[in-house]
């Protein structure tokens, strides 16, 4: 039984590190945008800073699963059915890069 705790309670440690984005986020500032796209690859979409430089956003859909379809008997015997609904929201990473290139702000939505 303690190994099962030891190894439940080492699991769930890794996890909450791997996925806790704002310690990699941060790793970026000071960074040049060719290094940003070598390693990440091309962003979603982009946006002006307002600055003279640009916001690069990556986005990705996260799947939290479906709601099950359900049947349904009508007052008049009939059934009918609704269908099963997936479930999900879209997670963003957010990088701004100055005019001269370099990465000076990060911010994240969603896991």
């Amino acid at each position: 039984m303690k190994r099962v705790a030891v190894a439940v309670l080492l699991t769930l440690l890794c996890s909450c590190a791997s996925l806790n984005p704002s310690k990699t986020m941060q790793s970026w500032v000071g960074s040049q945008y060719s290094e940003l796209m070598m390693s990440r690859g091309p962003p979603t979409r982009t946006t002006s800073d307002g600055q003279g430089g640009q916001i690069l956003i990556y986005e990705f859909g996260r799947d939290t699963g479906q709601i099950p379809g359900q049947a349904h008997r009508n007052d008049d015997g009939s059934v009918s059915y609704t269908a099963p609904t997936r479930t999900g929201y879209v997670a963003k990473r957010m990088f701004w890069v100055d005019r001269s290139g370099r990465t000076y702000n990060w911010k994240w939505q969603g896991w």
